[in-house]
């Protein structure tokens, strides 16, 4: 009786000797021991790389339902050129508001990629040049901001294929 305790009490001391840090589990790795995959296992380190991906996947659908609407926006403010001043005027706010979201969201996610801030800075310059534009009903203008639409949709969907979204 005393000699099963004791191997008992030995086991579990050198089981708990083989402690895991939830940092350092990966799923993938297959290369590691049935005990270091239960002490992942044990320890949350798998449930916090899983709760890491489901993180990164609500944020990547958060950023592609703002592409959606800057290109929903963008749509529609060409549609609206031939309309009336007041809903040109409406539809460019409404750009302009989904156009800075979408950047701000960008700026704080992919804070650490270059390329990605240059891209984030050439829209934001051109989204700046675009609110001193006046709205008219002259042709050439409608036409101008049609071409000036055409390049800051071909500027968004660089930067969405940038970062991996399609």
């Amino acid at each position: 009786m005393i000699i099963r305790a004791l191997i008992v009490s030995s086991g579990l001391l050198l089981l708990g000797g083989c402690a895991t840090q939830p940092g350092s589990c990966d799923s993938n790795n297959t290369e590691a021991s049935l005990i270091a995959k239960m002490n992942c296992d044990h320890s949350g380190g798998y449930s916090d790389q899983i709760h890491k991906r489901e993180q990164s996947l609500v944020d990547a659908r958060n950023e592609n339902a703002a592409f959606r609407d800057v290109y929903d926006a963008m749509q529609t403010q060409q549609l609206a050129t031939s309309k009336s001043l007041a809903e040109q005027q409406r539809q460019k706010a409404a750009l302009d508001t989904s156009m800075s979201k979408l950047l701000s969201q960008l700026k704080i996610r992919h804070a650490n990629k270059a390329q990605v801030q240059q891209q984030i800075a050439d829209l934001e310059k051109q989204l700046a040049a675009k609110k001193k534009v006046t709205v008219s009903t002259d042709p050439a203008v409608i036409e101008a901001r049609k071409q000036e639409l055409k390049t800051l949709q071909q500027k968004v969907s660089r930067l969405q294929l940038s970062l991996g979204y399609e």
